[in-house]
């Protein structure tokens, strides 16, 4: 399926961002948000272009991109590309991560280093080679997806656990490192959400699981994408110019309970 093509130069006075890991689940929400809010958006898929291609088809601001967050020079090509389209980046948001359950004696060496770079190192490298791009915004916004297994522990899933926790700290240095830039650095913590990853880890179609989610949650529902991309674009409007290194629970109060 072919996208309707855009002149990128079109956009040069208009909003631009990139969200990592938005083929799909809540990366692809997020980017729809965007989108709705007339941002151009760089979608990014690291093997599912069709997918890609399929659910941004009707967008005429979104732009698809193959980008392996783990992989140095992929991230150097796609803002390479940016910037030969672009006067700058207002906002970035590293979504990408994969979960593989097992306990520490359960999971491999090679598992701990996949997940790990796919959230903390791909935030890290993303980042790095985002920031030139940030800098030419007057005031730009980065926000990294995060965890409730950041602030506890994890048996089934250490490497997830600890690469969100790395990413709590590294979203604090950037907020005070690019501070004097214009940049301001958020983490957004999002509750349990049904999106279509859950198929991979089977309970998606459990109505019944569905409902003890939203049971247990104060105001009675489980989160959807487009509350996490309310709350990311909230933090690149004016009226958030002043929040900087803030983490945003869109958890109906679960953190709390």
């Amino acid at each position: 399926m072919k996208l309707r093509s855009i002149n990128p130069a079109t956009n040069k006075l208009g909003k631009v961002a990139v969200v990592t890991g938005s083929s799909r689940g809540i990366g692809a929400g997020i980017a729809k948000y965007l989108l709705d809010k007339q941002f151009t958006v760089y979608i990014t898929y690291l093997k599912e272009k069709n997918r890609a291609e399929e659910l941004f088809a009707s967008y005429d601001r979104a732009i698809i991109k193959s980008l392996d967050v783990t992989n140095e020079a992929s991230v150097k090509t796609l803002f390479t590309s940016i910037a030969k389209d672009q006067n700058g980046l207002d906002l970035l948001v590293n979504s990408a991560a994969i979960e593989i359950p097992g306990t520490l004696e359960e999971i491999s060496l090679q598992t701990w280093r996949k997940v790990v770079d796919a959230k903390l190192t791909g935030a890290f490298l993303v980042t790095k080679y985002a920031v030139p791009l940030l800098k030419k915004r007057k005031r730009s916004t980065i926000v990294n997806i995060t965890s409730s297994l950041s602030h506890k522990g994890a048996p089934k899933y250490p490497a997830h656990a600890a690469a969100e926790a790395g990413l709590i700290s590294l979203s604090k240095t950037c907020a005070i490192q690019l501070a004097p830039y214009g940049i301001r650095t958020h983490m957004v913590n999002p509750t349990t959400t049904r999106t279509e990853m859950w198929k991979d880890i089977g309970g998606y179609e459990d109505e019944e699981l569905w409902q003890r989610f939203a049971n247990n949650n104060p105001l009675g529902r489980v989160s959807t994408p487009e509350d996490i991309g309310k709350a990311i674009y909230l933090l690149t409007t004016d009226e958030a110019e002043y929040w900087n290194g803030n983490e945003i629970y869109v958890n109906g109060g679960a953190h709390i309970k």
